[in-house]
């Protein structure tokens, strides 16, 4: 079957499923999934492994700006498309191309790739071999070869180890530079003038500079001091230990164990919590409002002062009034958050989903429906709609979509402004078609949040 075939296939799925009953809806959706699965399998069909999520062998995808752009040419402007061509066989091999910018192979997935752009170059098969080098001046970068590794700094300095016999490098992990012996045996770090020792790492550390001072032979006692801003005590870690972080500023916080977990304290600026036989008991006190509530986890939660009366029994009820916003939150109640022009509500059901939305100016600009564990929909006014199902795992970022999510996903559907992306038996298949014509289609809609909007929204459906 042709692409135009495939997504006259989906059209008529799709509209079919929108006039059926919610149950109906979910079983026709099921089926329309295991239609699109089949209709994928023929030349336009492949792995989705690659760096862009993309393979359908030969076609051209669009690169999004806020996840990968970057990566292919940093002088790009804002809010720019890029288009790719990839082809191969995943996981066994796969090539990527975007323009005369990047060059991307992968091999054996995900243990090896190698990438060329503009300003470096990219090898690696993990665990033995891995090299990253600019091109560009000063050419810094690293090489490693099973525990060998050499490398430039930034700055032109040379340096190289065989961990964990011996090793020195120059501006990595953070510091200026770093010297081991018999790692953990022995270890230094400089940086900032400031020289760190550490002894059979990290049970002895000793450093004396500018920047810090540090005696510590843990667990049995320590205390350490970095600038004026991070105050740490500590005997029998973690039983008996204080912490004071931006001391004087209103960035300052506290915490003091003593003993854990029978008395514990922890204070900022603008409030105190305070617990005991952590984490049965809590009392949390803001102090501008003055406002205090009471926890014995898991039973109950009170609430009181500072116009907010608040009570949850058991997670199953909860109930909260603000006197000084005028609303009320809660089981039956929705989540309402003001901040500026933009508008921010959640509403939960039991343990099973939510429903988020955000309006800026009275415009509704982005939608989140999760009706855990089955699936979950969201839908951006900018950068379009993912579809997930199952979304089992509540982790929320580029890197898990890019490299994991979609292994624990039967069906994965993105909508982009440039292109419709469809994975499909945990990644196994895909499907990628480019829009004629930017855009994006309008989120769910539905006249009353409830159960009806919760299960259909978290499948892309009303």
């Amino acid at each position: 079957m042709d692409a135009e075939g495939v997504s006259c296939s989906k059209a008529h799925w799709f509209k079919a499923i929108s006039r059926a009953p919610i149950l109906a809806r979910i079983v026709s959706f099921m089926f329309a999934v295991a239609a699109l699965v089949l209709s994928a399998t023929g030349p336009a069909a492949a792995g989705a492994y690659d760096l862009f999520q993309l393979v359908a062998p030969g076609r051209r995808f669009a690169v999004d700006p806020d996840l990968a752009v970057r990566a292919v040419d940093p002088r790009s402007p804002d809010r720019v498309w890029t288009m790719g061509r990839t082809w191969g066989i995943p996981p066994l091999i796969s090539h990527t191309e975007v323009g005369p910018f990047y060059r991307r192979s992968d091999f054996f997935f995900p243990f090896g790739f190698k990438e060329e752009n503009l300003f470096r170059s990219k090898l690696r098969f993990t665990p033995f071999f891995e090299s990253r080098w600019s091109k560009l001046p000063p050419f810094e970068g690293h090489s490693r070869c099973l525990t060998f590794f050499r490398g430039r700094s930034d700055l032109g300095d040379d340096y190289w180890g065989v961990f964990p016999l011996y090793g020195h490098t120059y501006r990595r992990f953070g510091v200026d530079r770093n010297f081991f012996l018999l790692f953990p045996l022995y270890y230094e770090s400089l940086d900032e003038g400031t020289l760190t020792i550490r002894l059979l790492w990290p049970i002895v550390t000793y450093a004396r500079g500018p920047s810090r001072s540090s005696v510590k032979v843990w667990p049995l006692f320590g205390r350490d001091a970095i600038r004026q801003d991070y105050f740490n005590t500590f005997a029998l870690w973690p039983f008996f230990q204080k912490v004071d972080k931006y001391p004087g500023t209103p960035e300052r916080s506290s915490y003091l164990a003593f003993p854990f977990p029978l008395f514990m304290k922890e204070e900022t600026a603008f409030a105190s919590n305070t617990n005991i036989l952590w984490p049965l008991i809590s009392i949390y006190h803001h102090y501008s409002t003055g406002h205090t509530r009471y926890k014995l986890r898991p039973l109950f939660t009170y609430g009181t002062g500072g116009g907010i009366e608040e009570v949850s029994i058991l997670s199953l009820y909860s109930y909260k009034e603000d006197n000084r916003k005028g609303t009320k939150t809660g089981t039956g109640y929705p989540f309402v958050s003001v901040s500026g022009d933009e508008v921010f509500t959640e509403k939960k059901f039991l343990f099973m989903g939510r429903i988020q939305k955000v309006f800026r100016k009275g415009l509704l600009v982005a939608t989140n429906y999760r009706f855990w564990p089955f699936a979950e929909y969201s839908w951006d006014l900018n950068k379009g709609s993912h579809l997930r199902m199952p979304e089992i795992i509540p982790l929320k970022s580029d890197w898990w979509d890019l490299n994991l999510g979609r292994l624990l996903r039967f069906v994965d559907v993105r909508d982009t402004p440039i292109a419709r992306e469809l994975s499909f038996l945990f990644g196994l298949s895909g499907y990628t078609e480019v829009k004629r014509v930017p855009h994006i289609q309008p989120p769910p809609k539905h006249e009353k949040e409830g159960w009806s909007e919760l299960v259909m929204g978290s499948f892309g459906k009303q």
